[in-house]
């Protein structure tokens, strides 16, 4: 029995011990990245943004690299910029997107082309048209996408500039301060944290200065927030000055700039009410007041429109 509760006390305390010992250890892992391997989510970084797998997947890339080397005038300029503010920035997504859009055509092509009721004339005008629209349609998704991602990070900006002025003001280097915001935002700002994760990506590999791959950043977001931001770091750095001082007037400006776009949107509200309040609400006060008034004033003009009981 005294053995058993000795090996019970010894258990309990050996517990509480990688208790402790845990977050230590992972706090140590995490700092100075001591890995055997690198992990998934890095690996997936460092390659570019994986795209799933799937057997959809797979043959709309294969025939978007069919079409791609057919005709590789199809991905044009606005299409890849576009793929890259989605954070679509591999050839693969490249390839899936072109083969997404011929899909379309294709589909809509084969409805025209095998409708019985349309005359010669008629199919190849729709054909045509149809093809037009089929092609430039899903673009307006990506660049709807693109515009809720971006609206994403212009939120989550203020939050990260304002971490580093904090991590600045104690003393860390510019780097290091991206370094530690990106770790502690990973969750909050995730957009901003894996794009602050690719900024560190090329800093270390391919030797770029920290405000020019900020700015690299930029343009791969498509923000020009983030852009004027680097531009003033890269004044700060070659002045020798304290980066701190331009990131809170890009703080400052940042907040500026949201408050007035939410006092526009408010302006906007009442006039987009109108159509809501004429369609669901009027009709709704409107019947039980005039309802009895119509219906009395029906049965009054009845006889006189030979509409009456007889």
């Amino acid at each position: 029995m005294d053995m058993l509760g000795a090996m019970m006390t010894f258990g309990a305390v050996l517990f509480g011990l990688l208790a402790l010992y845990l977050p230590i250890a992972q706090m140590n892992y995490d700092q100075y990245g001591v890995r055997v391997r690198p992990r998934k989510k890095e690996q997936a970084l460092a390659e570019g943004q994986i795209q799933k797998e799937s057997a959809i997947n797979n043959g709309l890339k294969a025939l978007g690299e069919m079409v791609l080397t057919t005709f590789p005038q199809v991905a044009d300029e606005r299409t890849r910029v576009l793929l890259i503010h989605a954070n679509y920035r591999t050839p693969a997504h490249l390839a899936t997107f072109v083969g997404i859009k011929t899909a379309v055509v294709g589909t809509i092509e084969f409805m025209i082309i095998f409708n019985p009721g349309m005359d010669i004339l008629i199919k190849i005008l729709a054909m045509v048209g149809a093809a037009i629209v089929a092609w430039i349609m899903p673009n307006f998704f990506l660049s709807s996408h693109v515009k809720k991602r971006q609206d994403t990070i212009l939120l989550e900006l203020p939050t990260i500039i304002d971490l580093l002025i904090v991590c600045a003001q104690a003393g860390l280097g510019l780097l290091m301060c991206i370094d530690k915001v990106q770790k502690e935002t990973a969750d909050t700002c995730p957009n901003l944290s894996a794009e602050l994760e690719q900024l560190i990506h090329d800093v270390k590999v391919f030797a770029k200065s920290v405000p020019i791959a900020l700015k690299d950043m930029g343009e791969r977001c498509g923000v020009e927030d983030i852009q004027s931001m680097a531009a003033a770091l890269i004044s700060a750095e070659s002045k020798g000055s304290d980066i701190s001082y331009p990131l809170k007037q890009q703080a400052i400006a940042l907040r500026d700039k949201l408050k007035r776009k939410k006092e526009e949107e408010a302006s906007k509200t009442p006039v987009k009410m109108v159509p809501v309040i004429m369609l669901f609400i009027m009709p709704l006060i409107l019947c039980p007041m005039l309802g009895p008034a119509v219906i009395t004033i029906m049965q009054a003009l009845g006889p006189a429109f030979g509409g009456g009981q007889k």
